[in-house]
């Protein structure tokens, strides 16, 4: 089979060389796959094989050639005809201020020529094609209208407007929900044998890359450290960082029961309500119920995960918990005293005890105040209420970090020298600042590679049994529950539907929501056949 896209000795530098000698093949009607961390140079190669790299970026050496043959770096890209490409995040790659139907015609009126009655036809027919519900009043609805699986869509009709031979997904689906996730990737493989599209997928989730791609290669530091089948390379790995990415997938890393039985936190019959409009007199017209009637006890010691997809109520359940938002109806028990968010005495002493890790952890930190200085700032005194020196703080904030596993001059550093990875570990360190017995993790781990990933799940694994914490870890990834809870909650639509052991819930699910929440995990789906 001849390739109908293929990149050789591909070279490309900034400041300095990050992509060196790459070369690779995508064949008609198969997905290709460039699997690896941050920064390891797979999303640069896929711009440059679009023609999108920033002024900064120069190709060194090379040749990208289409199934003509022409070399593209020299006859210029054929964006949008002959490839088109599907971004990671549907949001900031649509404009807010314009309708999706207008935004998908526009590059048919600018490459085809068609006029708006035709183009608004064949947007109709590429958003029955890519299965967007109502496509006619789709047309007409600001992204800020649809779901992330919608707005995911409207770019994948976006990307095949203009029938392209080769479609690029740069991580098209690591935001989404696994329920999304797998009806995006379907839809994907629909259209692929459909079209006879060659597919250059990236990511770097190598149980998604499994289920859909032919081919894969593996890259590190800007080049390829392994390529071959998909099945062989994933199954009979030869280079050695091969086999640590295949090794880092999510697996049990505590084991054993609760410390302690002793209740720490107890949630009662808790909801809140948000009004989402009102009429012409200012009152309310419809309300959402964004927790329902929630109950369940964590005890002291205990890690209990929460799992749902987006807009099923675990963020706002975990923000009821700490205090920031005030509930409609329902309590929340701290050591069997009920928590008034109004009494900011008792309150204080409760963060005292409890703190949020919150999922990024850029956000999270002054970028202009080093790491030392906002540790400092949680540190400012100890449980006991005795105070110390400025000079006490700053060693206290250095073993901080020496115990979530970084460097004692890294207090003098600001946050924007750290890696990803590394700036979770210092929010982690600023959490334990005040010495909490309770942690609250809301997506923590979401945004790393799986290596970086599972380095910081095993620090949480060993910083728990240290300290005796116990935690609420909410997530969508039910790997990483099955890997670090006790026991799992399952929401939907604001209600717990389901819950039990990690154990009991993930190899024995009772509600119907459950199971499909399991078996759309990645390493359940198999596209690639």
């Amino acid at each position: 089979m001849n390739p109908i896209l293929q990149v050789n000795n591909l070279t490309i530098a900034f400041d300095k060389v990050v992509v060196k000698d790459v070369s690779f093949c995508v064949y008609p009607g198969q997905t290709t796959a460039i699997v690896g961390e941050s920064g390891s140079g797979k999303t640069v190669t896929s711009t440059a094989v679009m023609g999108l790299l920033p002024p900064s970026g120069r190709i060194l050496s090379g040749e990208i050639a289409g199934v003509n043959r022409l070399d593209y770096l020299k006859n210029g890209s054929p964006v949008g005809t002959e490839i088109s490409m599907v971004f990671q995040d549907p949001m900031s790659s649509l404009n807010p201020s314009m309708r999706v139907g207008n935004q998908v015609g526009e590059s048919l009126r600018l490459h085809l020529g068609l006029n708006a009655r035709e183009s608004t036809q064949r947007v109709i027919e590429l958003f029955t094609e890519v299965e967007l519900p109502s496509p006619k009043d789709t047309l007409n609805k600001y992204p800020h209208e649809l779901s992330g699986g919608q707005k995911q869509r409207v770019m994948i009709a976006m990307a095949l407007a203009c029938e392209p031979s080769v479609l690029v997904a740069d991580e098209p689906t690591t935001a989404l929900d696994v329920t999304v996730q797998a009806t995006i990737l379907k839809l994907l493989q629909k259209l692929q044998k459909e079209r006879n599209l060659g597919v250059l997928f990236i990511s770097h989730d190598l149980e998604v890359v499994r289920s859909i791609a032919q081919h894969v290669i593996v890259m590190r530091f800007g080049e390829i450290v392994e390529q071959g089948l998909c099945l062989d390379v994933l199954d009979n790995p030869s280079h050695e960082y091969t086999i640590e990415l295949i090794n880092s997938r999510p697996k049990k890393i505590c084991e054993g029961g609760v410390d302690s039985l002793k209740s720490l936190i107890e949630v009662k019959n808790l909801s809140l309500e948000f009004t989402t409009s009102r009429n012409f007199w200012g009152n309310p017209t419809n309300r959402l119920k964004a927790v329902d009637n929630v109950s369940f006890i964590i005890n002291k010691g205990e890690r209990v995960g929460v799992v749902g997809e987006s807009g099923c109520g675990k963020s706002t359940l975990g923000l009821l918990m700490l205090g920031l938002e005030k509930p409609s109806q329902g309590e929340v028990l701290w050591r069997n005293k009920v928590l008034h968010v109004e009494d900011e005495k008792s309150l204080r002493e409760f963060r005292r005890e409890a703190q949020p890790v919150f999922q990024d952890p850029f956000s999270a930190l002054n970028p202009r105040m080093k790491i030392g200085t906002a540790i400092c700032e949680a540190i400012r005194q100890t449980v006991e209420g005795k105070k110390l020196s400025s000079s006490q703080q700053l060693e206290e904030a250095k073993s901080l970090l020496l115990e979530v596993g970084l460097e004692e001059e890294d207090v003098e550093k600001y946050p924007s020298y750290f890696s990803g990875g590394m700036r979770q570990r210092i929010v982690l360190a600023r959490a334990l600042a005040v010495k909490p017995i309770f942690l609250i993790l809301d997506e923590s781990v979401a945004a790393l590679d799986l290596r970086i990933q599972s380095q910081i799940l095993e620090l949480l694994s060993e910083i728990q049994k240290n300290r005796s914490l116990a935690y609420l870890f909410i997530s969508h990834d039910l790997d990483v529950i099955h890997a670090v809870c006790d026991r799992v909650l399952v929401m939907k639509n604001g209600r717990i539907i389901e819950e039990g052991s990690t154990d009991e819930v993930f190899n024995s699910p009772v509600d119907s929501y459950t199971k499909l929440l399991l078996e759309s995990r990645p390493g359940k789906l198999n596209f690639a056949s």
